[in-house]
């Protein structure tokens, strides 16, 4: 048992620990010629047990419109001023959150001589990219950069466009907590926008084939309308927002104002990861950002960034995709994607990276396609000698990527500006052996840079999604007889949705239409000796008797159905149903039996009246809980049931339903 002391101590050790992550960064200047050095300390890391050496990587924020990866900056700013200066550190293989976030003001007192400072933002041919400085970890903000410019004309305005929380997920993921922008841009609601861009009603503009930006998936349907002088991207646009609206649940605009040719302009997005975000290693988000010229002889673009939520910072890190298989729809043939993400943290080059993957039982090894891969190289078994090139080698349940030949700088290698140029990736896809029963499965990567100890990446597991299975029941009630009161009926033709082939204990939903239900009830003859006339005779009343009969159709829900099944033949079940009278009509004979004065022991005649009521529409309810027994395919196929209810009131109690039904 713990000594009070020690666990006091215990606690004010914890709370000390959670002190330091509320710590900001202390950003130190100094003045070098015409430039400025920023320095800055920061908490102790605190290695996790296991993992690579812990380090920080950083993210600075200018406060004109630029940025650094570096650790120390050498900065010149193009004019004096009050420049607030960010920065954003991030702590890998740390076991504590990263530090906040605090503006620092500095004050520049010299231009700089020259342009010196290169971005080395963008990598593709577009005009509008997006970086984030870590990967999105719930409870820590995280800057989205959107880099746009300019390489079509010599001056060219218009609208970026970034679109967060993708509608898939249900909740919200992100808050933007701030924007900043430091080239005139200027907040626009969207439906300002899409007015702008609306075609005529019923039309849309041609799709240009060339733009390698956009995705055929964006083409509307109706009638399509051209032009012959210019062309048109407006009506476009148009669809292509209407698609991401669709798409994302939250979205915010910026117009930028015309930027000469070759010029790069850069927008700043603190986006806050909620706690309510799915905490799930295996989990990718999606950023869209989409530019929108002013000029509609040009035509959109779209970026879109995917990036993986994590429960802490790792560069090394392996994915699925799709993240969570439809069990239902899932055969040999499903095929899913592994990625494997890398850096070489390290001060030096990295000359040979190995990738080695477990491949769990369920999957087929010899379905591997290596898909892409960074760097990009050429397959070794037709290199030249010591070309760049990667190979791959399975032995048994192992699959290894090995890149030869290469060079990938260290993060912390002297004279790396391009942070990006420290990253790789491998991609493949890889099939099933056969399919899988309903459980996840999981494998991590091993990478090793060189000579290095090797790097264990997280679990990347595979889960499956709830599939939901339809079902027809049709069956027959019977009632035994109470007294004088019976049920006939009624037919039952129902509806049913439970868990696709069910291996546990599951929920089942149902609902029924119960038709020509007939209950009958008789008083029995009661015998009397009263005088009556009828006209000139005498007769005596011997006996009266009195018959209803109900005719109901009625709905039947089960809102409340366990069962479990006993392997794949056998079933059972415990739950209540609802019935509700959807008709109802009540039928009254009366029958009078009478006998003359000479002969009063045998009836003469029978008087017989009848009387029908209106029918009454939700007349009555009654419920009752049962107990049901199922024998056959009781996962995926046709059944047998009997089910056994005992209702709560009414003249007959008992029921039992003996149905057939069968899983779609």
């Amino acid at each position: 048992m713990l000594r009070p002391s020690l666990v006091i101590a215990l606690l004010l050790a914890t709370c000390a620990l959670r002190a330091q992550d509320s710590i900001p960064p202390e950003i130190r200047v100094e003045e070098a010629g015409d430039s400025m050095h920023f320095t800055a300390r920061l908490r102790p890391l605190r290695q996790i047990a296991g993992a690579p050496a812990a380090f920080y990587t950083y993210f600075w924020e200018l406060g004109d419109g630029r940025f650094s990866f570096d650790k120390e900056p050498l900065y010149a700013y193009r004019d004096t001023g009050v420049y607030q200066v960010r920065l954003y550190a991030t702590n890998n293989y740390d076991d504590g959150k990263a530090p906040p976030t605090r503006p620092r003001p500095v004050k520049v007192r010299k231009k700089a001589g020259g342009n010196v400072w290169a971005s080395h933002f963008f990598h593709g041919s577009g005009n509008i990219e997006m970086k984030i400085n870590r990967n999105p970890r719930p409870g820590e903000d995280f800057v989205a950069v959107v880099g746009y410019r300019n390489q079509r004309k010599d001056s060219l305005s218009g609208t970026i466009i970034l679109f967060y929380n993708e509608r898939q997920f249900g909740q919200k993921g992100f808050d933007l907590a701030d924007k900043r922008y430091y080239n005139k841009e200027d907040s626009l609601p969207l439906n300002t926008l899409m007015a702008r861009l609306s075609p005529p009603a019923g039309a849309w503009c041609a799709l240009d084939k060339k733009n390698p930006f956009i995705n055929e998936a964006f083409k509307p349907s109706g009638p399509e309308i051209t032009y012959d002088e210019a062309p048109n991207y407006a009506g476009e646009a148009h669809s292509m927002l209407q698609m991401l609206q669709k798409e994302y649940s939250e979205h915010t605009v910026l117009h930028y104002p015309a930027i000469s040719n070759g010029e790069e302009k850069f927008v700043f997005m603190d986006l806050n990861t909620l706690p309510t975000m799915i905490q799930d290693t295996n989990a990718t988000v999606a950023l869209t950002a989409m530019m929108v010229p002013d000029d509609p002889a040009f035509p959109p673009e779209l970026h879109r960034l995917e990036v993986a939520v994590v429960t802490s910072h790792d560069p090394n890190y392996m994915q699925i995709k799709p993240r969570r298989i439809n069990y239902r729809f899932m055969g040999k043939k499903k095929e899913l994607t592994y990625t494997v993400h890398f850096q070489n943290t390290g001060r030096g080059p990295a000359k040979k990276v190995s990738i080695g993957v477990a491949i769990p039982r369920q999957l087929n090894s010899s379905t591997v396609q290596l898909k892409t891969m960074s760097p990009v190289c050429s397959w070794c078994d037709s290199a030249y000698n010591r070309q760049s090139c990667i190979d791959t080698v399975r032995t048994g349940d192992s699959l290894y990527f090995i890149f030869n030949n290469i060079y990938l700088p260290g993060l912390q290698q002297e004279g790396v500006s391009d942070k990006d140029s420290t990253k790789g990736f491998v991609e493949y896809s890889i099939r099933f052996k056969k399919k899988p029963k309903k459980i996840p499965f999981s494998t991590r990567a091993a990478i090793v840079f060189d000579k290095n100890e090797p790097v264990i990446t997280n679990r990347s597991t595979a889960k499956f999604i709830k599939g939901i299975s339809p079902g027809i029941v049709a069956g027959y009630v019977y009632s035994p007889s109470n007294g004088n009161y019976s049920t006939n009926g009624s037919l039952q033709i129902g509806y049913v949705l439970a868990p696709f082939s069910p291996s546990r204990p599951y929920f089942q939903i149902e609902a029924f239409a119960g038709l020509l239900q007939q209950d009958n009830g008789t008083t029995g003859i009661t015998r009397t000796q009263s005088d009556t006339a009828l006209g000139a005779l005498k007769f005596l009343i011997i006996g009266r008797e009195t018959a209803t009969t109900v005719k109901k159709n009625s709905f039947e829900v089960t809102p409340l159905h366990f069962r479990y099944n006993i392997g794949n033949w056998i079933g059972v079940g415990l739950g209540a149903q609802v019935m509700v009278n959807i008709s109802q009509q009540t039928t009254t004979e009366n029958k009078v039996y009478l006998a003359t004065a000479q002969l009063p022991l045998l009836p003469d005649s029978v008087l017989v009246t009848v009387q029908k009521s209106k029918t009454q529409w939700l007349h009555t309810w009654n419920a009752a809980p049962f107990a049901d027994l199922q024998v056959g395919r009781v996962k995926t196929g046709p059944v047998i049931g009997l089910r056994y209810l005992r209702l709560l009131k009414g003249d007959v109690s008992n029921r039992f339903f003996l149905y057939a039904g069968i899983k779609l």
